[in-house]
């Protein structure tokens, strides 16, 4: 199989469980940004295709799952706790929660990966 259609295959993977994560907490997130930045969020889309071509690409790496797990909260964490770093009302505990379900992808993309 093609690295290329590996890596459209697992994007799409990721998109798919994300989902979970971008419709509960996403509207915690999106609240939580639309009063950082002041502005309604508008999601810009070549910008997300980017995003998870490198998240598949990372987590085409991984070869267990306990590396798939803290690959994906490193990734995770990395973003959030920049954002807590930078910004006053980004909240700590939503930096922790999004971290962790980095890891809880990876792993359940990981798994779907092999049975497809």
């Amino acid at each position: 199989m093609s690295y290329i259609y590996q890596l459209l295959k697992t994007s799409a993977i990721l998109i798919l469980v994300d989902m979970f994560w971008l419709l509960t907490g996403g509207i915690y997130a999106r609240n939580m940004t639309e009063r950082i930045q002041g502005s309604p969020l508008h999601v810009r889309y070549i910008g997300a295709v980017v995003v998870y071509l490198c998240l598949a690409h990372l987590l085409l790496e991984t070869t267990s799952l306990k590396q798939a797990f803290f690959t994906g909260v490193c990734v995770y964490a990395v973003y959030d706790f920049t954002n807590y770093a930078l910004f006053d009302q980004y909240d700590w505990k939503f930096a922790i929660a999004d971290s962790l379900w980095g890891g809880i992808l990876f792993v359940g993309a990981r798994h779907l990966l092999k049975a497809f």
